[in-house]
């Protein structure tokens, strides 16, 4: 879904286990079925929250002469205190994000580590519904993440295309220094960009190590920077 899905990840303390390990960020592993044409996950340990409607094992049309298209197998997402919006798509399915596994020792990390679940929240609306909510943007971003969200919603009008599908966070470190700090996590990216007529153009890509920086302004943590270039994989995931 995104050029550059990234969460930063910032650790207060020890470092994290090596990229040797089964699974270097100790988080949730998603598996994909190839074979049977279906991609699953689990949101990890918190209750998700969520923007939009979540729908069940999807069927995904087949435009003539392209052969089969995976279908999405996606488990519900019970309702939550988060903004809801109209889904803009083809098949009225929308996009949201789920809080996976954090790990955030104080509560300054825990504050800004909000501020990256709601700069999600609102990058995944946007590649929806093509919308700024420029309210909602200001409270969680400033700067080149700020910037950067509004040409997502540009481009994906550009491209015709909308996101579906969930976005689970995942943070492993959060790294403070002062006013501000650096959020790394491995999240999972599970949604899809359709086309106008809601056919997928790019599957689900999995998990993305992503890293953002935020900074607290008058108390308030917002995230400044986006990655600028394509996230990583996860590497030592299980595919």
């Amino acid at each position: 879904m995104f050029p550059a899905a990234v969460v930063v990840v910032a650790v207060v303390g020890p470092a994290l286990a090596g990229c040797g390990s089964d699974n270097p960020y100790e988080l949730p592993e998603y598996r994909s079925t190839e074979a049977s044409g279906q991609l699953s996950g689990s949101p990890g340990t918190d209750s998700p929250d969520r923007t939009g409607a979540a729908g069940g094992a999807t069927s995904i049309p087949t435009p003539s002469g392209t052969g089969s298209i995976p279908k999405i197998s996606r488990e519900p997402s019970p309702a939550s205190t988060a903004v809801t919006y109209t889904p803009a798509d083809a098949r009225g399915e929308g996009a949201w994000v789920e809080r996976g596994k954090v790990r955030a020792r104080t509560q300054n990390a825990k504050d800004a580590v909000d501020a990256v679940i709601g700069y999600m929240q609102q990058r995944v609306q946007i590649s929806n519904t093509w919308t700024v909510d420029e309210a909602g943007l200001a409270a969680v971003a400033s700067g080149q993440a700020r910037t950067s969200a509004r040409e997502r919603a540009a481009s994906q009008q550009a491209a015709g295309r909308r996101s579906v599908g969930r976005f689970v966070v995942n943070v492993s470190s959060v790294r403070v220094k002062g006013d501000a700090l650096v959020v790394t996590g491995c999240h999972f990216d599970g949604t899809s960009e359709l086309d106008e007529n809601g056919y997928v153009l790019v599957p689900p890509p999995g998990g993305m190590l992503i890293s953002m920086k935020a900074k607290k302004d008058q108390g308030v943590w917002r995230v400044t920077a986006w990655p600028t270039s394509k996230a990583p994989t996860c590497a030592g995931w299980k595919k």
